[in-house]
């Protein structure tokens, strides 16, 4: 058995892991109030951007997805200009007899470059396990590394009854295309998050 042959085959399953591992949102850090009990409705979202369109597709899409779990919620762009630098005292102002139950606030807090591994095209990845096998023999060709920028999210949830801080994540993402993509896997992540930590 040739161990150069071997070598290559485990060296790509490993890369297949770390490409794998990449895609989509993903938690890099999370913090909770362990004072604070109970469940949040009624939640205002803030997407902070200076894009009006994509600010407003982020905070639909939010609003949607948490009806459907049972969590009523408010887009900000139809109490807050999207001129505004959101400040604490105009985000107070606007919500003022609203009677929200929180303030969801999610925020780019850094962008980075990464290199991956982009494997062959003429790689296979076969579910089966022989083919695969087979295939691990096989030469490849054309594989190689690309730059791609990383965003650094910010996630915070208020409580607007006490204005304190309740739950807070960063998660990264990657550069994508198509930019749907990245706020759609945002959204999932941070409802299914919230939803394991009992706060909706």
């Amino acid at each position: 058995m040739n161990q150069t042959k071997v070598l290559r085959s485990i060296v790509i399953t490993c890369l297949v892991l770390v490409v794998t591992s990449c895609a989509g949102n993903k938690p890099i850090g999370e913090w909770r109030n362990e004072e604070f009990s109970g469940k949040l409705d009624n939640i205002l979202i803030i997407g902070v951007t200076s894009r009006s369109t994509r600010r407003r597709v982020f905070e639909d899409g939010f609003v949607k997805q948490l009806a459907a779990s049972g969590t009523q919620a408010v887009p900000s762009y139809t109490l807050l200009e999207s001129s505004l630098e959101l400040t604490r005292e105009i985000v107070v102002r606007a919500i003022e007899g609203k009677d929200l139950g929180g303030v969801l606030v999610t925020r780019l807090v850094g962008i980075k470059e990464k290199e991956t591994y982009r494997l062959p095209a003429n790689y296979d990845d076969d579910r089966e396990y022989m083919g695969y096998y087979n295939h691990a023999w096989k030469e490849t060709s054309g594989g190689y590394y690309a730059q791609h920028k990383v965003f650094t999210l910010q996630t915070n949830l208020y409580d607007t009854a006490s204005g304190e801080l309740v739950w807070s994540m960063q998660s990264e993402a990657m550069d994508v295309s198509q930019p749907r993509q990245v706020i759609e896997e945002q959204i999932d992540l941070t409802i299914r998050t919230l939803s394991k930590q009992g706060l909706i």
